[in-house]
Parts: structure tokens; sequence; C-alpha cells
């Protein structure tokens, strides 16, 4: 069951960093904790990240590479270059890396390739500051400029490759929670659901926590948190909770 808080002003600033950009080119992802480098990123790429431990991040990505470099044993050779579901070239590796869940796929013209998830550790200083998206729509909640407002959400949708969906009166975006593992159905990390070019409400998943100020209705189940900006009708929000919400579980 769903506990609510009514507020009229609510600040959640303890984010828990899912999803952050490296900050510069050839960021070496290392083995461990002051460890050895064992693949580089380019800059810009995004990463799941886990809880920090003393301002290491162990983080996750997707990538693909060719079949013919991955062995019997899920481990992808050195100076492999690695790519992004688009083939766009995102970084390579620097020894052999052990894959952590992977499978062979088919791609164009019969081309087999391998789509994978590599994970090693990257102090706090190679992520760029304020890219979780938490953090992100956060600020972007106090520009009381609406035409920025809108300029920056579409920068956020871009980056994050959102999806777009309407549901009645609304419309709703959704990011995904990426990288973490090569599930084809993946779960919500974040609903931003909007009436016109407003932000009427928004769900977020696995405690991943959007800070806002006069926030009308809180609710809480789970891993879940519901922000409304309004005060829902009964009818609206049980579209939200019981339609858009369980839209996004993975199965």
């Amino acid at each position: 069951m769903i506990r609510y808080t009514i507020t009229a002003l609510i600040a959640l600033m303890a984010f828990s960093l899912k999803a952050q950009l490296t900050e510069e080119d050839n960021t070496h992802v290392l083995d461990k904790e002051r460890g050895a480098p064992i693949f580089e990123l380019k800059a810009g790429v995004e990463v799941y990240s886990f809880e920090p431990e003393e301002g290491w991040y162990r983080i996750r990505r997707e990538v693909f590479v060719d079949a013919g470099v991955v062995d019997k044993d899920g481990i992808i050779a050195k100076d492999t270059e690695l790519l992004n579901a688009d083939d766009e070239v995102i970084g390579r590796t620097i020894t052999e890396v052990k894959v952590v869940e992977g499978k062979q796929i088919n791609k164009a013209r019969g081309k087999r390739a391998y789509q994978a998830i590599i994970e090693g550790y990257l102090f706090k200083t190679k992520l760029a500051d304020g890219t979780a998206p938490e953090d992100w729509v956060s600020r972007i909640l106090e520009n009381k400029n609406r035409t920025q407002q809108v300029e920056e959400f579409n920068e956020l949708y871009e980056t994050y490759e959102f999806e777009e969906r309407k549901f009645d009166e609304f419309t709703v975006r959704v990011m995904r929670e990426n990288h973490k593992n090569i599930a084809k159905e993946k779960d919500f990390r974040l609903i931003i659901v909007f009436r016109g070019e407003t932000p009427y409400g928004i769900i977020t998943n696995d405690h991943n926590n959007v800070s806002a100020s006069k926030v009308k209705l809180r609710g809480e189940e789970d891993s879940f948190t519901i922000l409304y900006f309004y005060k829902p009708p009964a009818a609206q929000q049980e579209l939200i909770e019981n339609t858009i919400l369980y839209t996004y579980l993975a199965l």
C-alpha cells in the first residue's frame, strides 16, 4: 500500500546515483579500487553506478563487440573497440576483460556480434558532476522560466534516451534502468508525467530521489517514490499509480 505525505515544501537531497556520464576522453576504468586500468571510455558515455564507497564507484556499461574477440570463457580480447547499440565507438579494452553477462546476437547482413555487460571501478572525479538524471531533473524543476525548462527537459531526454507515450490527458516520458544488465525488458528508473508542458508528477524507482519544492502529495511503496505537483483527483491518481507505473515494470 502506498503511504502518503501531504506537504507544501519538500526537499529530498540524498541521491542514490545510478546513472552518470564520464567526465573526459580516455577515462580509465580500473579492475578494483586504486587498481590497474582494464578498459577506457570516451567522454560523455553513460554508465550504471552502484553506491559509492569512499569516493569509488563500481560501474557497469553495456557494450557490443565482434563475436570473434570473445573466447569461450566470456573474456573480451585486449585492444578491442567497444561499441554502443548504434555501432558507435565508445571506448576500448586495455587488457583482457571478463564479461559480467553476455550473449551472441545476429546483426545486419548476418554479422555475428556479442552483447555484453562489463564492469570496473571509477573514482568520483572521473564522473561528471550533476549528471545523475534525478539531480538533473531537480535542477530543471527549480527553473521558473517555462521556455528554458522545456529546453532543459529536451536535453535530458536526448542524453538518456527517454521514451514517450500518451495516457489520456497526460504525456509520459520514461527513462529505463540501462547498462545494469542485458535483459530486453528493463524496469523504469524515472517516469515524468506532464499535463501539456507542465510537470504533473514524477515516479522514481530503487530509491533514486528527486528534490522539488511545492510538492502537494508524496507517496512511497517498496522502492517507488511518487511526487505530485498538483493534488490529483482520484481518477488521475489511479491512472498514474495503477496503469502508468506498472506499464514500465519489466515482467
